[in-house]
């Protein structure tokens, strides 16, 4: 988990999907607020999914798109959810093109698009377990790989993953997110979820630690680092900032390098 540290600051087993508590999720729903009227441009050409509007559920909003690679052998899979004020359309080539190529299936969800109720927000958390499920109960139809699955978002979509995310289901084995987290100061609870037997996760940032004018601050991803190296799992946690100082400010554009440190490891 060190491939960049030179750049940048920074068994099987089966758990039950239980609700995070009450106060956690109220918790998120009110750090989901702070962005709704925040802005969203992100630039870039979307990648042409393999399969389009894929219903996952019986209700309209519960869709996806899927991004398959080629080759015959089981594809780990990246689940991805979009960020403010977009769709799961919104799948970049930029980082995309690279994640297929190198055989990650990549599936991009839909559900409630811009949250705006706590009760939006609890139908975004159900969906992903809806969502979670159909990809388990299709993998051998898309030749996906069931027990090598990444989950992931940027911005709003860190917050209706981060329940999923932490489920410790024996088939997540890695958690990805970009601009995670973001609000006016961080709420400690979200750390609340987060045990010995966490996945390996990676977080990336535009802007710099303490930044002014943005609600999505790198401190936020670095308490979460702060309490992986607490659980003495510190070399499972790394974190990129300052990305807007170069020439590639894509939040996703490390995915390939993840997957690889985790499922071949050196």
């Amino acid at each position: 988990m060190n491939y960049l540290r030179k750049n940048f600051t920074t068994k099987n087993r089966t758990v039950k999907m239980n609700s995070l508590p009450q106060k956690l999720v109220k918790c998120l729903f009110a750090l989901v607020c702070t962005i709704l009227l925040l802005p969203n441009t992100f630039f870039g050409q979307e990648k042409i999914p393999t399969h389009s509007h894929v219903s996952y559920g019986p209700e309209e909003r519960q869709w996806l798109n899927l991004y398959l690679p080629s080759g015959n052998d089981p594809a780990p899979v990246f689940i991805y959810a979009h960020h403010n004020g977009s769709t799961a359309d919104d799948v970049k080539s930029s980082w995309a093109n690279q994640t297929v190529e190198e055989g990650t299936a990549i599936v991009s969800w839909e559900s409630i698009a811009k949250v705006k109720s706590l009760s939006d927000f609890k139908i975004c958390a159900a969906d992903a377990k809806v969502m979670f499920a159909w990809v388990k109960e299709n993998a051998a139809t898309y030749n996906f790989d069931i027990e090598k699955i990444f989950i992931g978002g940027q911005s709003r979509g860190s917050f209706v993953s981060w329940e999923l995310a932490h489920t410790q289901d024996a088939g997540i084995v890695g958690i990805y997110m970009g601009q995670a987290l973001p609000g006016k100061s961080f709420n400690e609870r979200l750390l609340e979820p987060i045990t010995k037997n966490a996945p390996p996760i990676f977080l990336a940032y535009r802007k710099e630690p303490g930044c002014e004018g943005d609600i999505h601050d790198p401190a936020h991803g670095l308490r979460v680092v702060e309490r992986y190296k607490e659980l003495g799992i510190g070399d499972k946690a790394e974190l990129a900032h300052s990305l807007n100082d170069t020439k590639n400010n894509q939040v996703i554009q490390f995915l390939p390098q993840f997957v690889r440190s985790v499922v071949k490891p050196k």
